[in-house]
């Protein structure tokens, strides 16, 4: 028998309710979800899993960050975006809107003069 998945009460039942309902995705949502039914009825993750509709590992996951961190340790930044940039985005419109006057002028603009710019 396995051991059974509880959640750290962080934040009360009516806390985490509200947090279901305002989640922006659906990702946030599920993750309260998986942190309710493990407050509210602490059980296997097998279990959770297959009454949320969600894999073990994501279950586990989730709580082992909301038991360590809290409520911080859910607010991941997500897929994509702009993380890695060495410009603001200020600076990287000036770089390009030098291009683009190049650009108007008929000159292209290689990869070269573009990296050493």
């Amino acid at each position: 028998m396995g051991q059974v998945t509880k959640a750290c009460s962080h934040l009360e039942k009516e806390t985490i309710k509200q947090k279901i309902k305002l989640a922006s995705s659906h990702w946030d949502r599920q993750k309260w979800l998986v942190i309710y039914n493990a407050l509210a009825d602490p059980r296997l993750s097998a279990q959770i899993a297959r009454h949320c509709g969600v894999s073990q590992g994501f279950v586990r996951k989730v709580i082992q960050q909301y038991n360590r961190t809290g409520e911080i340790g859910l607010s991941t930044p997500g897929k994509g975006g702009r993380r890695n940039c060495y410009l603001s985005w200020d600076e990287e419109k000036q770089l390009i809107d030098g291009f683009k006057e190049k650009a108007r002028r008929g000159q292209i603009a290689t990869a070269i003069q573009i990296k050493l710019a």
